[in-house]
């Protein structure tokens, strides 16, 4: 991964050493000297079309700037300049032809894909053979690719390796459809209700709802519903708190629930909640989702408890 703090410091010293202000450099570059200074202090790097100019007027390579000046036998991707180049020089094709014929790793293009434009970054995917896309690579590119590209390469990728923790990263960036389609196609079919937690803000409710209802496998945790009940009906967040609620329930967590239970299931719960969990800021905090009457019966067993 690109050390940002390195290559800063090693733009700095570059600087300093043409004993150049950070004002005089950022006019030769034509950037403002804010930008030459988040630079320097690794908050931010040269865009793609600076970033030759910065190594040309060092005398360097690209790959000396994004390697921080390390000698070439010690670079772990020795060809992010050769990117940098083909991408600012509007050149995509270039880069796919290198991926295709092997001259170029993906992890290479996975760690300059932060610094490239969608529109740029959707050219060299598109025509990348699919054998080399893996959806684990698809998954840290999503972050920088359009959505429609994004699509296509998920549904052309190879699922074998289909995991729920891919699924978890592609969700925030595919279409609903596409999502659907990766979550039916899960490794080995399983629908835990906590696998769903992540993804659970990426896809319709009726869908989720019925994956919910699916699910197998062993109980949820008490966190994983909670995760879950904003994106899920009453009813089907009901079924999820049965499946735990064998007769210990874990009172701390009925004030995040309560917005989203049914009024009697709630005071169901409450019923079965230890009598030693049981708290006057606990009913305080339950108050506005219960019946006044129940809350009443709960206070006075509160206050005889505590005589």
């Amino acid at each position: 991964m690109l050390d940002l703090r390195r290559i800063g410091a090693y733009i700095s010293r570059l600087r300093k050493d043409q004993d150049w202000t950070q004002l005089e450099l950022a006019d030769q570059l034509n950037v403002s000297h804010q930008a030459v200074s988040k630079w320097e202090r690794g908050d931010s790097l040269p865009d793609i079309g600076t970033l030759p100019q910065v190594a040309g007027l060092f005398g360097l390579t690209v790959d000396d700037i994004l390697n921080a000046g390390d000698h070439a036998e010690h670079r772990e991707h020795p060809h992010l300049g050769r990117i940098v180049e083909e991408i600012a020089e509007n050149r995509p094709g270039q880069v796919t032809e290198m991926v295709n014929a092997g001259r170029l790793e993906m992890e290479e293009l996975v760690e300059v894909a932060p610094f490239v434009k969608a529109s740029a970054l959707n050219k060299v995917t598109e025509g990348i053979d699919s054998s080399v896309l893996s959806l684990n690579v698809i998954m840290r590119l999503a972050p920088f690719l359009g959505r429609d590209t994004l699509d296509e390469l998920v549904r052309q990728a190879e699922k074998k390796e289909m995991a729920w923790d891919v699924i978890a990263g592609l969700a925030p960036f595919v279409s609903s459809g596409t999502l659907s389609e990766l979550v039916d196609q899960a490794a080995d079919g399983s629908r835990e209700v906590n696998n769903l937690v992540g993804i659970a803000p990426f896809l319709e409710r009726e869908q989720l709802d019925r994956l919910v209802q699916q699910a197998s496998g062993d109980c949820p945790s008490w966190h994983s519903i909670q995760g879950l009940a904003p994106f899920i009906s009453r009813g089907t967040l009901g079924l999820l708190v049965d499946r735990v609620a064998d007769g210990t329930v874990d009172g701390n967590r009925l004030p995040g629930l309560a917005p989203f239970l049914d009024r009697g299931k709630l005071e169901k719960l409450l019923g079965e909640v230890q009598a030693e969990q049981l708290s006057p800021d606990l009913l305080a905090s339950l108050a506005p989702f219960i019946d006044q009457g129940t809350l009443s019966r709960m206070v006075a067993g509160l206050l005889n408890t505590g005589k």
